[in-house]
């Protein structure tokens, strides 16, 4: 990295970032990921399913964008997004984009089924096809992947639709094709997404001014935290 590069790394660890990942769920729930595409519009997806699904309010939004599914991690954990600093580059490292959200266990087979939907009614099974690399392949993860309990309830919500796989880490794109990789996240974490990706417009899609503010909510709650990333591009 440049001077000016690695002057933008002091200047984010100094400041008190550091490597996120998913906070412990609450009792009787489970954290579960979700890729498919960009973050930008799952998250958007996600959150409007802690509304629907669960009545939430803003203060109990638990939807993060991060990244998840490869097999290493930078100094520190650090898995940062593309960037001109020389900071650790998640598809450099095997990650895809995806997004964590805490739920309760008897729920999975709700928000998975509002996943593989919206996975069946695009043509290349994505919104945003034009992403185009392992950075973007589907993926789902929940602790213990394909041999979870839970899993079950994955299936189901599938029926049939998509070829669920065993992600091994690294895995390649699934544009085009049916298949959803499936992570065992305790072998294959979530690391949290910088803030500015956080609650982020589509390249195609304006949301709300009050979806926007979650960002703010989730920072002031602490739920959001500072990474040791560069905060822009």
């Amino acid at each position: 990295a440049t001077l000016a590069a690695a002057a933008v790394l002091a200047a984010v660890v100094a400041g008190g970032a550091r490597t996120a990942h998913a906070e412990s769920p609450a009792a009787g729930n489970i954290n579960i990921f979700f890729g498919q595409g960009c973050f930008w519009h799952v998250q958007h997806e996600v959150v409007k399913k802690e509304f629907s699904a669960l009545g939430r309010k803003a203060m109990d939004v638990s939807a993060l964008s991060g990244y998840a599914g490869g097999t290493k991690a930078g100094d520190g954990g650090a898995v940062c997004y593309h960037n001109g600093a020389g900071a650790p580059d998640y598809g450099q490292l095997g990650h895809t984009e995806v997004v964590n959200v805490s739920i309760p266990e008897d729920q999975v087979n709700a928000f998975a089924k509002n996943y593989f939907d919206a996975a069946a009614s695009y043509p290349f099974g994505r919104a945003d096809p034009q992403d185009m690399g392992t950075e973007y392949r589907s993926a789902i993860g929940l602790p213990g992947g394909m041999d979870s309990p839970l899993f079950k309830q994955v299936e189901e919500a599938n029926a049939g639709r998509m070829q669920l796989l065993r992600g091994q880490g690294n895995d390649s794109d699934t544009v085009g094709t049916k298949k959803v990789w499936i992570y065992d996240s305790n072998k294959f974490p979530f690391y949290q997404g910088e803030v500015y990706h956080q609650f982020h417009d589509d390249m195609g899609e304006r949301y709300s001014q009050s979806y926007h503010q979650l960002k703010g909510v989730m920072l002031d709650k602490g739920t959001l935290k500072k990474v040791t990333c560069p905060d822009r591009i």
